[in-house]
């Protein structure tokens, strides 16, 4: 399907996405999405005490329910002599050890509910940051409704209202030459493609935002810093109203986030959540630091200092709950504190993330990080990853993370090559690790000389 969509007339094109868009729409949207929505824009009137105790509350008996349906937790607790009847505070869940990838893939089968009919959920996988991907199954009703839901809580803190007009540049491949972009009629959306986006294309991609004239933007900052470095660097001054930018799937760093803000006007707003589903956070408009969606996961900060490691409760996946799930994340923490005005709590002010680089090629064109892990992403196997090292205009170092050595290397010098230009050199090397500050894997990183 993406073939047919890629090499579809625009017109075709247009209509296909429009077609996935209704239904896709329909998931969201539809139904008990407007009940959700409801109930969690509500809850940001609860005094931070209330959220404290209904939290607590979501946790006792989610740890109860796991007990009841997970075959994994009742041996697990039956061998610990845990009893998740008598929970009394947050701290009495400290005796249950932590979830692993590891034992997810190994437990697999013994850590979802087989009760539930396999026509309510569906199979899910990360994309594997930190090293081999981990499958995982998620509820639909929590994937589309209440996910949906848990996002447009967090847009109406800006001001912003379900279906306003919204543009979104992100990773998805849809097409390979001009337009380089398709209106989504069902959630008033224009899509960009990232993937196309250069020194030779951004004032298109600009002119196409001013003349659309969106309510707000969402996707990788990565993207969005080129765009604003353009807009700066010609003292343009946009004729758009734009309320906020969202960016997430790569951390922003606060230099380049003031340069966003500055070439747009708007304020710019972080997301930070598991792919996992177990919770998500969110940069208000009146607080420093990251909201947490307490109904959504319960975090605990492990470790001393300031960097600690987030450990996470889902408590909204009744097919395949995770208990102390250790991400492999983690965050500069914060004084325990609460929303000034929603009364959500504040447990960090800044995520230790994967801050991949521009590849700035030899002509002056520049190649953004998301469109480098597409095109490098199928080439991977279960168990292998890969960095990508600019070590001059025309020099890269591949570092393959493969110990069987089943790779192979001539499909990822092609796939290069076609990206940064037939003359470049390409060097191969199989290092022990790739594993850098705050446990993530910086997939892109460009020498700057």
């Amino acid at each position: 399907m993406d073939k047919i969509l890629i090499n579809s007339p625009y017109l075709v094109k247009s209509i296909l996405i429009n077609i996935y868009g209704f239904f896709l729409a329909r998931k969201r949207f539809s139904g008990t999405f407007k009940r959700w929505f409801g109930i969690y824009i509500g809850n940001l009137e609860k005094k931070p005490a209330r959220i404290r105790l209904e939290q607590f509350e979501l946790l006792k008996k989610n740890v109860i329910y796991c007990y009841e349906q997970i075959p994994y937790y009742k041996r697990l607790f039956d061998d610990i002599k845990f009893d998740p009847y008598s929970i009394e505070s947050v701290k009495d869940i400290q005796r249950i050890p932590f979830l692993t990838k590891d034992i997810i893939r190994k437990e697999f089968d013994n850590l979802y509910n087989k009760n539930i009919p396999s026509k309510n959920y569906s199979l899910h996988s990360t994309s594997g940051s930190t090293g081999e991907k981990l499958s995982f199954l998620l509820p639909n009703e929590l994937l589309y409704k209440k996910n949906t839901a848990f996002l447009y809580r967090f847009y109406h803190m800006w001001g912003i209202k379900p279906k306003d007009r919204r543009v979104t540049i992100g990773g998805r491949v849809f097409t390979h030459k001009a337009p380089f972009w398709v209106f989504n009629i069902f959630e008033n959306q224009l899509l960009l493609s990232s993937h196309h986006l250069g020194n030779d294309t951004v004032s298109l991609y600009v002119n196409k935002i001013e003349s659309f004239k969106p309510a707000f933007i969402q996707g990788h900052p990565s993207a969005i810093l080129v765009m604003s470095k353009y807009i700066l660097d010609r003292d343009r001054e946009l004729k758009v109203n734009i309320k906020v930018i969202f960016t997430t799937g790569e951390t922003l760093i606060e230099e380049d986030k003031k340069i966003i803000e500055k070439a747009f006007n708007c304020p710019v707003a972080q997301q930070y959540g598991s792919g996992e589903n177990c919770f998500s956070s969110q940069q208000g408009p009146d607080d420093i630091g990251y909201l947490i969606n307490y109904e959504h996961g319960f975090i605990e900060l492990i470790g001393e200092g300031d960097l600690k490691e987030v450990v996470v409760t889902s408590l909204q996946n009744d097919v395949m709950p995770f208990v102390r799930y250790k991400m492999n994340d983690y965050v500069k923490v914060s004084n325990e504190r609460y929303s000034s005005r929603y009364g959500l709590p504040i447990l960090f002010d800044e995520v230790v993330g994967r801050t991949d680089d521009i590849i700035m090629l030899k002509n002056g064109s520049s190649i953004l990080p998301v469109t480098i892990r597409m095109n490098i992403k199928p080439l991977l196997s279960k168990g292998t990853n890969y960095q990508l090292i600019q070590i001059a205009a025309e020099e890269f170092n591949l570092n393959l993370l493969d110990p069987n050595r089943e790779l192979n290397t001539n499909d990822f010098r092609f796939t290069l090559r076609k990206l940064l230009g037939e003359d470049v050199e390409i060097h191969i090397f199989y290092p022990d690790s790739l594993i850098s500050l705050g446990g993530k894997i910086r997939n892109i990183i460009r020498n700057k000389r």
